[in-house]
């Protein structure tokens, strides 16, 4: 996959491979979890965060999967195969990529970065969740650094 910063202030993914395609449909697998409720979890019973905080992040984390899923899915159909994630889109993007990072670091608890490395984990679907978690952390910081918000 080529990832590439636009002139308007964008960033551009042109899938090259199978593959590609499948990674990029994974981010709202990754972030299908239910987060805002685990999140509520954390908060004080007395925080009514059930009743007042959970459907807004309900509502709002499943917008950012689905603008991401129907993004690749028509940048599969389309001629050109690429996607370009706009500054207007930039947000919806980092936040359907946190989704599926902190769910994936939820179910397979990978720890510390500066130690973990892909050749160590032996289980496949732990290996193959741990290379999604780094090209999602790259394509964040990519969206940080080249996609203008402004």
């Amino acid at each position: 996959m080529t990832l590439a910063p636009t002139l308007n202030g964008g960033l551009k993914l042109i899938p090259e491979e199978r593959q590609d395609w499948l990674v990029l449909l994974e981010i709202a697998v990754d972030a299908s979890a239910n987060l805002a409720r685990e999140f509520g979890g954390l908060m004080d019973e007395d925080s009514m965060w059930d009743e007042i905080v959970v459907p807004e992040l309900e509502a709002e984390f499943s917008v950012q999967r689905k603008h991401v899923l129907k993004a690749v899915k028509k940048a599969r159909r389309a001629k050109e195969k690429e996607i370009v994630i706009e500054p207007k889109d930039a947000d919806l993007w980092y936040g359907a990529l946190n989704q599926a990072r902190l769910s994936l670091e939820a179910e397979y608890q990978f720890g510390p970065r500066e130690f973990a490395e892909p050749e160590e984990i032996q289980d496949p679907a732990m290996r193959s969740a741990f290379l999604r978690d780094e090209f999602y952390l790259t394509l964040q910081s990519l969206i940080l650094r080249y996609v203008s918000t402004d």
